[in-house]
């Protein structure tokens, strides 16, 4: 699956550190396309195993002090 990590631009090694915690480290994390920086934000796409407990990641990492929103980024499909 594929997380959406929205940080201030500010902490720029922000998601370093994220990736390297022990929050994501065990669903071996690994960014899927450059970082996107719009304004005063920074989003961050991270694709983590499929069997990850979403809901605690998303908690864990809300509690982090510069990320301001963690969701699961919806699959590039077509409507069927």
């Amino acid at each position: 699956m594929e997380l959406v990590i929205i940080t201030a631009v500010g902490k720029k090694d922000l998601l370093e550190n994220i990736l390297g915690k022990d929050v994501l480290a065990p669903f071996n994390p690994s960014p899927s396309k450059k970082s996107l920086y719009l304004n005063d934000k920074a989003y961050h796409y991270v694709v983590i195993d499929d069997n990850a407990p979403l809901e605690r990641i998303i908690d864990t990492l809300m509690q982090i002090d510069g990320v301001e929103s963690v969701y699961e980024k919806p699959l590039d499909l077509p409507p069927i």
